[in-house]
């Protein structure tokens, strides 16, 4: 018997049974952009601006969970856009309010607005929410700014919108801000060992695209056996 024939299909029967395992693991729920899509979720903007992290309501009406994940990115054209900053399985049927960081300081958060799912964030702006703690004002913040610089540049407008928002719930001064700003661009330089004139390129590193754990696997086997 041709041996690359056997060989090909005993990794077939492997490559079956881990699949198989993967799709029962991914059975616990369905993604959140995948939810969106089926019109089952309603997504909705709780809190004002200037709010640290922010607080969205989200409503899951399908037959599935639903797996809310960090990066995971809400937008909406009169609200402020916003990442999820917490992970969470919101059960079928069922209510949960989620944190979420803005993502850009000059659209302001508008409470009662309607978000939609749409894609994720860079794996710079992902880092940067798992490092940071929701739960202190302090270094949330701290990380806000930092995403704040990833996506809005090393020099963003500390006197937009949002920004400006933060300044007077949290009633500092924008000397106090500056201060901020200046941590975390050296967070951010420490954190992914670049040059602070370098920042502005961290956020062009998007998630990567790829062919799929089938797709991937085809390929592989295409070429270690020559098939």
């Amino acid at each position: 018997m041709n041996m690359r024939l056997v060989f090909l299909i005993f990794l077939i029967v492997v490559f079956a049974a881990g699949f198989g395992f993967i799709s029962y693991s991914q059975s616990t729920g369905i993604s959140l952009n995948e939810a969106y899509g089926t019109g089952n979720i309603v997504i909705t903007q709780n809190t004002s601006a200037g709010t640290v992290p922010h607080q969205v309501n989200i409503v899951n009406n399908g037959n599935d969970p639903v797996k809310v994940e960090v990066g995971d990115v809400l937008t909406a054209q009169s609200s402020q856009d916003l990442v999820i900053a917490e992970n969470k399985t919101i059960k079928k049927n069922n209510t949960d309010t989620i944190s979420a960081y803005c993502l850009d300081p000059s659209q302001r958060a508008i409470p009662g607005v309607k978000l939609k799912a749409n894609g994720t964030s860079t794996n710079a702006v992902k880092q940067v929410i798992m490092a940071s703690n929701i739960n202190d004002l302090n270094n949330a913040t701290n990380a806000q700014v930092q995403i704040w610089i990833l996506t809005s540049g090393v020099d963003f407008n500390i006197y937009s919108r949002e920004s400006v928002a933060v300044v007077e719930t949290q009633k500092i001064n924008y000397t106090k801000l500056r201060q901020i700003v200046s941590d975390a661009k050296t967070a951010i330089s420490t954190r992914f060992n670049v040059n602070v004139n370098n920042i502005d390129k961290l956020n062009q590193n998007g998630t990567s695209n790829s062919t799929g754990i089938v797709g991937g696997f085809i390929n592989w086997i295409k070429s270690t056996t020559g098939i």
